[in-house]
C-alpha cells in the first residue's frame, strides 16, 4: 500500500545541448510557488528551491534530512542577480568570477537581508556560484530568482550524478526531476573563502587548487594546511563540512596510499573481507593488478576506473590531470552502483592529491569506514 504522504514524482528528460523554454515551464512554476525541483548541474544534481523563501528552503531540509546548521549554496545566472543578494562584490572577487564563472567554483560573500537565515544557518556569509550547465542557467533565468540547491541526495549518501540516482533517493518525496544526463564533473564545487587571510579552500571540488593558485598565490586548503585545533577556534562558515558525507550503505575501506602498498596486502584485504560478506572493489591505480581468481570472485563488483586515455595529451601532468578528472566524474557513480549490487564492503584504491585527486580523496575520506 502506498504511503499517503507520498507524492507523484514526475521525470522530464531534456537534452542540455538543445531545448526550449517551454520544457522548463513546469519546473519554473514549482519554484515560483515555493516548491522544490531536482535539476542537473555540471557537478552533481541539485535539489533546488527559491533562495528568497524560508518556506521553500525548509522543504529542502526536510526532504534531504539535512541538519539545519548546514548552510546551502545559492545558484545564480548572472552578476546582476548576484548584486541583488550580497552586500558588495570586491574587485578581487569579481576578477575570480570573470575567470571561473560559469563553473564549479563557489565563493563566500557577505549576504544582504534578502537571503533568509535558514539558507546560511545564521552566518553572515552566503555561498554562491554560477553553474555551467545550460539547463540550470536557463531554469534560474526563467524563474527570475536565485536558487538554493544542495546535492539532490539523502543527507550523508553519495552525491547524485544521474537522474536515476535522484530517483532512487527522492521518488515519492519531490514533485519533479529534470533529467539532463550525466554530470561531467562528478564532484561538488570548490568552496572558496577570500575573506580570510590567507584565502582558504574550504572544500575542494570541481576547480583545482593548482588553477586557483595562479590567481591567489598564498592560497591554503582547509584540513591540509591547518591543524584541527587551529580551525576549531574559528570554524569555516561553509556548506558540507560539519557532518559525515558521501557514504554508501556498504562499509568503505580506503587504501590511502595505493601507489606504495605491498601487493600482498591488497590480496589479504580482499581475502579478509570476502569471508565477512560480499565485497566490491574500485580500481584506480595502474600499479595494482589483481589476479584472475580475485577478478572472478569480484565479478560485476569490480569497477575499473583506470581505462581513461587520450592520445592527444602532450605530457604526464596533462595525462594525470585528465585521468583524475575522469575518476572524479565516476567516483559517486561507482559507489552507488556497488550499493545497488548489495555489497557489504567496498575496497577503494586511493590516489594522490594532485588536481581533481584532492577533491576525490576529500570525498573518500569522509565516506570511509576504515582508512588503511
Amino acid at each position: 500500500m502506498m504511503d499517503s504522504s507520498q507524492i507523484s514524482t514526475k521525470i522530464i528528460s531534456i537534452d542540455p545541448s538543445h531545448f526550449e523554454n517551454r520544457q522548463l515551464h513546469e519546473a519554473v512554476e514549482i519554484l515560483q510557488n515555493e516548491g522544490i525541483v531536482a535539476f542537473p548541474t555540471e557537478t552533481v544534481y541539485g535539489l533546488g528551491a527559491s533562495a528568497l523563501s524560508e518556506k521553500a528552503i525548509n522543504k529542502i531540509y526536510i526532504a534531504k534530512g539535512r541538519p539545519l546548521d548546514n548552510p546551502l549554496i545559492v545558484h545564480i545566472e548572472s552578476m546582476e542577480m548576484l548584486e541583488t543578494i550580497v552586500k558588495e562584490i570586491p574587485e578581487e572577487i569579481r576578477k575570480l568570477c570573470n575567470v571561473f564563472w560559469p563553473g564549479p567554483l563557489t565563493i563566500l560573500f557577505l549576504r544582504n537581508k534578502k537571503i533568509p537565515d535558514c539558507v546560511t544557518a545564521g552566518l553572515p556569509t552566503v555561498a554562491v556560484r554560477m553553474p555551467q550547465n545550460p539547463i540550470a542557467l536557463r531554469l534560474i533565468s526563467l524563474s527570475k530568482i536565485p536558487i538554493a540547491a544542495p546535492s539532490a541526495n539523502i543527507s550523508g549518501r553519495p552525491s547524485p550524478t544521474t537522474a536515476a540516482h535522484v530517483k532512487n533517493d527522492f521518488e515519492g518525496k519531490i514533485p519533479l526531476i529534470i533529467d539532463g544526463g550525466s554530470c561531467p564533473v562528478g564532484v561538488e564545487s570548490t568552496v572558496l573563502d577570500v575573506h580570510r587571510n590567507p584565502p582558504l579552500i574550504l572544500r575542494p571540488g570541481g576547480v583545482n587548487y593548482e588553477d586557483l593558485k595562479k590567481y591567489l598565490p598564498n592560497l591554503k586548503i582547509y584540513e591540509k594546511h591547518y591543524k584541527n585545533q587551529e580551525l576549531k577556534k574559528k570554524p569555516p562558515s561553509t556548506p558540507g563540512l560539519k557532518y559525515r558525507h558521501y557514504s554508501p550503505k556498504a562499509r568503505v575501506i580506503l587504501i590511502e596510499n595505493s601507489q606504495v602498498i605491498p601487493k600482498t596486502h591488497i590480496h589479504d584485504l580482499i581475502k579478509e573481507y570476502s569471508i565477512q560478506g560480499k565485497i566490491g572493489y574500485i580500481h584506480t591505480s595502474d600499479e595494482i593488478h589483481l589476479n584472475s581468481q580475485q577478478l572472478d570472485l569480484l565479478g560485476d563488483s569490480f569497477i575499473d576506473l583506470t581505462h581513461y586515455s587520450d592520445d592527444e595529451l602532450i605530457n604526464n601532468q596533462e595525462e594525470k590531470k585528465a585521468k583524475y578528472a575522469y575518476i572524479a566524474q565516476k567516483i559517486f557513480w561507482a559507489l552507488r552502483k556497488l550499493d545497488n549490487l548489495q555489497v557489504q564492503f567496498i575496497i577503494i584504491e586511493g590516489i594522490t592529491e594532485d588536481f581533481s585527486g584532492l577533491a576525490v580523496m576529500n570525498r573518500l575520506r569522509k565516506a570511509a569506514w576504515k582508512i588503511i
